[in-house]
């Protein structure tokens, strides 16, 4: 016969004579997988981490309201700025390109940031984008939180329309945000001359700021500072 532990009799004892009494075990935290391909524990470069996500809209909006330049000028700050910082090899970029689609690119080194971009697409799932990439983002720093000193920051390139998501609503990405605001990770949403974004200022309660340069990108993103070589 097999032994039995004491301290699982002395919970049976208590259970039988007081079983209302009986606590409960709290819940796991369940943390999902997040994007496929995005860097393992197993694949980190050191004890500090940095995770930047780039949430970009591509919808037919963005073209014909002039946007188009703006954009791909703003991507290439990013780009020089986080290439150029004496952290790079420590900051991991997700991005997500959305319109009529969403295209989800996992985490890697910033290096691979992609500065292509043409908005072409006929709809806008900005909802859908906003959740989803707040999910990959949550994911990643919740599975990183154990093992490095994490920072995070959202940049989020849009004019604000919304007219084609599938998923989820604006209290789900409201949400969303809340939940990067509980792990201290800003969000950024990128301000254009000729875009009307008071509507978006409200409900994702941000005040939207124009790039204008890798210094000002730095000081924005809060864990990149120019490399000296």
């Amino acid at each position: 016969m097999a032994d039995v532990s004491q301290e699982y009799l002395n919970d049976l004892t208590k259970f039988l004579n007081n079983p209302d009494e009986i606590e409960e075990p709290e819940e796991a935290l369940v943390v999902q997988g997040g994007l496929a391909g995005n860097i393992s524990v197993n694949d980190i470069r050191s004890s500090e981490q940095a995770l930047l996500y780039i949430v970009v809209d591509k919808s037919g909006s963005m073209y014909n309201n002039g946007l188009e330049q703006g954009v791909i000028a703003g991507l290439k700050e990013v780009k020089n700025a986080v290439n150029g910082a004496k952290e790079s090899k420590n900051i991991e970029t997700a991005m997500t390109f959305f319109g009529s689609t969403l295209d989800m690119r996992p985490f890697q080194y910033g290096e691979n940031i992609d500065i292509s971009y043409s908005a072409d697409e006929p709809e806008t799932r900005l909802y859908d984008a906003i959740v989803e990439s707040c999910n990959n983002m949550v994911s990643q720093y919740d599975k990183l939180r154990g093992e490095c000193v994490l920072k995070g920051v959202m940049l989020i390139f849009t004019d604000g329309e919304e007219n084609g998501s599938q998923n989820y609503k604006l209290k789900d990405a409201q949400n969303a945000l809340a939940e990067l605001e509980k792990r201290g990770i800003p969000y950024i949403v990128a301000a254009f001359k000729d875009a009307d974004l008071s509507k978006l200022a409200v409900e994702f309660e941000v005040t939207p700021v124009e790039i204008t340069d890798e210094h000002q990108l730095r000081r924005l993103m809060g864990f990149v500072s120019k490399s000296m070589a």
